[in-house]
């Protein structure tokens, strides 16, 4: 009997840990599986939070990146939020090629963690619990799509010291590793973009030319624009070509979107490389120049 009552307060006493382990409830919504995660809980000193919106989509199905392209709308939250706590800003994954019916765009497939992060404006007691409960919305797409809405929630203990979730840190530190870089600054100086017109004057282009001094074959490039300047549903063959100084560039062709802005001076985006960047540990690198 003892023994049996010593496993039943080691059972009742796991209770604390399991509410408190760094997940929100999970909730599915048709091909999407989802929930509220965090790799840390918050001690009184805590002046910025960090929490992780953990996504799952059934294989062939898509949602898409903060910057769709010619379809789709991204993800978000509207937040409810404890006393004190302001949302400042969400990270989304990077980008991958997705493709909704024949369109190609900007998006996300699998499973994906998104980082929201927070400012604490007013001191926190240890023994207090945060509710961050939010209204999510995305758009799943696969041979049709679906707009989705859904409850979010999860509570954050307030403890004397930080205490770190095992599971979901790793989670937190590969998006971490996986973000875009600046590229070299020397690198980035010999960038240039220009726009031309087609030979009907039909169509616009916008030229993103970068310095290549590799020899052997090309390694596949993907320009992920900003906004909707250029189009998503287009091929880009990147082509060598030689710059008057007789240094050797590469350069990228892209269709100008429709809904552009015309008054925009800047070329921006994330410049994807499939084997990776020498010496940056990324696959992206974060891209602003002018347009001459």
């Amino acid at each position: 009997m003892i023994k049996y009552l010593g496993k039943l307060f080691l059972f009742v006493g796991m209770f604390p840990a399991i509410l408190h382990s760094g997940q929100g409830p999970l909730v599915k919504n048709g091909p999407v599986t989802t929930r509220l995660v965090s790799e840390i809980n918050i001690s009184s000193d805590t002046q910025t939070f960090e929490l992780g919106w953990w996504m799952k989509r059934e294989q062939g199905w898509h949602t898409y990146w903060e910057s769709p392209g010619d379809v789709g709308v991204p993800p978000t939250i509207e937040w409810d939020l404890p006393d004190g706590v302001v949302f400042r800003e969400m990270l989304y994954a990077p980008p991958q090629l997705v493709k909704m019916f024949k369109v190609f765009a900007h998006g996300h497939k699998n499973e994906t963690l998104f980082i929201c992060s927070f400012d604490l404006k007013r001191k926190l007691n240890p023994g207090e619990e945060l509710t961050f409960q939010g209204k999510a919305s995305w758009l799943a797409c696969f041979t049709t799509c679906l707009p989705t809405y859904d409850n979010l929630e999860i509570t954050i203990p307030v403890e004397k010291e930080p205490e770190i979730d095992d599971r979901w840190h790793s989670y937190f530190q590969d998006f971490r590793n996986e973000q875009p870089v600046s590229p070299p600054a020397d690198w980035l100086s010999q960038c240039n973009a220009e726009i031309r017109k087609d030979k009907r004057g039909e169509k616009e282009f916008v030229i993103f030319r970068f310095p290549w001094k590799e020899r052997g074959p090309l390694p596949t490039f993907r320009f992920f624009g900003d906004g909707r300047f250029i189009r998503s549903n287009i091929f880009q063959i990147p082509k060598k070509r030689s710059a008057t100084n007789g240094k050797e560039l590469l350069e990228i062709s892209m269709e100008l979107s429709y809904w552009r802005d015309p008054k925009q001076t800047q070329l921006k985006g994330l410049l994807f490389r499939e084997d990776g960047w020498p010496s940056k540990k990324s696959n992206f690198y974060k891209i602003s120049v002018p347009i001459i």
